[in-house]
């Protein structure tokens, strides 16, 4: 029964609050910061706590002038087939302060975030 216990408590860690991403102006890429206002955990997909496996997803997409996730896609992850839905599932409700260039709101592009899927000791 303790073994199971510590398997239900689930730890997961995302490598910041703030992430990294690029804007355009006049035809120049600029890197600047943008912060999550809302960032809900993922659920940790069954299939992979019931066999123990741990794993993480790099996932790259845009925010827009509203501070909403656009377009994610997975760029990497170490167990193919395990924690991509999970994490999709996730980014897609994230949600951003909007990012204010000269006054004016804009959309962040190519922001990086990973999901780290690590069961508790």
């Amino acid at each position: 029964m303790k073994r199971i216990l510590s398997l239900l408590i689930l730890c997961f860690f995302l490598d910041a609050e703030v992430e990294e991403g690029s804007i355009t102006v006049n035809g120049e890429m600029l890197e600047v910061e943008v912060t999550s206002t809302y960032s809900p955990q993922p659920s940790y997909p069954r299939s992979a706590l019931r066999q123990g496996i741990e794993g993480y997803v790099i996932v790259e997409f845009d925010v827009s002038p509203n501070g909403e996730v656009l377009d994610p896609f997975v760029v990497e992850t170490d167990q193919p087939g395990l924690f991509e839905r999970a994490a999709l599932r996730s980014i897609r409700r994230w949600a951003f302060e909007p990012y204010v260039h000269e006054g004016m709101p804009v959309t962040v592009s190519d922001v990086t975030t990973t999901f780290r899927f690590v069961l508790a000791d």
